[in-house]
């Protein structure tokens, strides 16, 4: 059995290596590659990488820019993917059908229940404003697969279709793109229940093939041990303070918001947490990259930590939690953290991910600052945990690998 993971780049490699210990238990003999179009967006210090037991290359390595060519030539029996809603998603699955290769959806998050139309608005502006500079290696290639998808499907229109559809409404060809025959994976995990449903009634995905796994990062950390707070912080550097955690949630990266922005509402906030004597500690989204803001978080006396840090440990000691619209904040609501979400400035276009008896949004500065300093409860649901975080028996990746291996049966 030959196993092909695939992305869009390395940063989401995390969702891949996790599998591997229980691939090799269930499938010694299986070989296992990935590839990705990192070198797309910019450029690759390692053409070829090394990780937890398999080899990723870059697709500069086959030197050509065809999804297809890459595929015909590893022509792996199954393909796994982490995306299932772009142009490229649909080339792959279209590819994959015509080269009789499995293709499984292993979704990398919690989906966000609503795309709120100020967010699609907000993608589509940008669009406007920006387009010359939309225009970009990784765009074309894009179109270029796609297209050639399309043909291999005798539906050259549906390229010209969807093109149109991406200009005026962009997000109801990525984030919120609805179901068709070539987004029909073969398999399809997600997290939860909520997930599913999700694809069924808002994307319209027929009900087959749809699996809820459970979250595969949930495993790691329920079964992580908590550590004293004393020793905790002694380990990982930070100060004998109360502090306040902010969850990252890689906007910078996806362009969904500039770094000045981003900065200048990371200031607000670590003024006030500075007036009430707390230390204001960042983990990093996996895309957000240290050194682009280091100056910065230095200046401000904000403490950051990257994916190395103990997760759990880190959210269990904090004092309060906070973030936009992260899907970090379940961690913390599992360990019946407080979140506090600010609303004003930039972070007021973005939806409520979560019920307002689950986390407080605070619409200004001032009222964050009351309820960060009074330590005002807001986590009052007592049945959200149950009802929104599924199955919770550790046993998700062996769910994952086996559900993997008993489609090629």
């Amino acid at each position: 059995m030959k196993i092909l993971f695939f992305d869009y780049w390395l940063k989401g490699i995390a969702n891949f290596n996790r599998l591997m210990p229980e691939l090799r238990r269930q499938c010694p003999e299986a070989e296992v590659k990935m590839f990705h179009v990192g070198s797309w967006k910019e450029p690759q210090e390692s053409v070829v990488n090394e990780h937890d037991g398999f080899t990723s290359y870059d697709i500069s390595y086959y030197k050509t820019w065809s999804l297809f060519k890459v595929l015909k030539r590893e022509r792996p029996d199954v393909l796994v993917m982490l995306n299932l809603c772009f142009l490229n998603d649909k080339a792959l699955i279209v590819f994959c059908r015509k080269l009789g290769i499995k293709t499984v959806y292993l979704a990398h998050g919690k989906f966000l229940k609503n795309i709120d139309e100020s967010l699609g608005s907000f993608i589509k502006q940008d669009l406007r404003k920006n387009f010359r500079s939309k225009i970009r290696r990784d765009t074309i290639n894009m179109l270029r697969n796609y297209f050639h998808a399309t043909l291999l499907e005798h539906k050259p229109m549906r390229f010209v279709k969807d093109l149109i559809a991406m200009v005026k409404d962009p997000v109801s060809m990525t984030l919120n793109s609805s179901y068709t025959d070539e987004l029909d994976a073969d398999l399809k995990l997600v997290y939860y229940e909520s997930d599913k449903q999700l694809l069924i009634e808002q994307r319209k995905f027929p009900d087959k093939n749809i699996y809820v796994v459970g979250n595969p990062e949930l495993d790691t950390f329920i079964n992580t041990p908590l550590m004293e707070r004393s020793e905790f912080l002694r380990q990982v550097g930070l100060p004998d303070l109360p502090y306040l955690l902010y969850l990252d949630d890689g906007y910078v990266q996806a362009r969904l918001l500039n770094k000045e922005e981003w900065h200048a509402h990371l200031s607000e906030i670590a003024g006030i947490v500075k007036k009430a004597n707390m230390q204001f500690v960042i983990k990093l989204h996996p895309r957000t990259p240290l050194a682009e803001h280091a100056r910065f978080f230095s200046k401000e006396h904000i403490i950051p930590f990257g994916r190395e840090v103990d997760f759990k440990n880190l959210i269990a000691h904090s004092e309060t939690v906070t973030s936009f619209v992260s899907t970090t904040i379940s961690y913390a609501l599992l360990l019946k953290k407080r979140v506090i979400s600010p609303r004003w400035g930039v972070s007021a276009q973005y939806i409520h991910n979560y019920p307002d008896d689950v986390i407080h949004y605070s619409p200004d500065a001032e009222d964050f600052a009351e309820w960060l300093v009074n330590k005002r409860p807001c986590n009052t649901s007592i049945s959200y945990v149950a009802n929104n975080f599924g199955i919770l028996d550790g046993q998700t990746i062996p769910r994952i690998v086996t559900l993997i291996k008993e489609i090629l049966k």
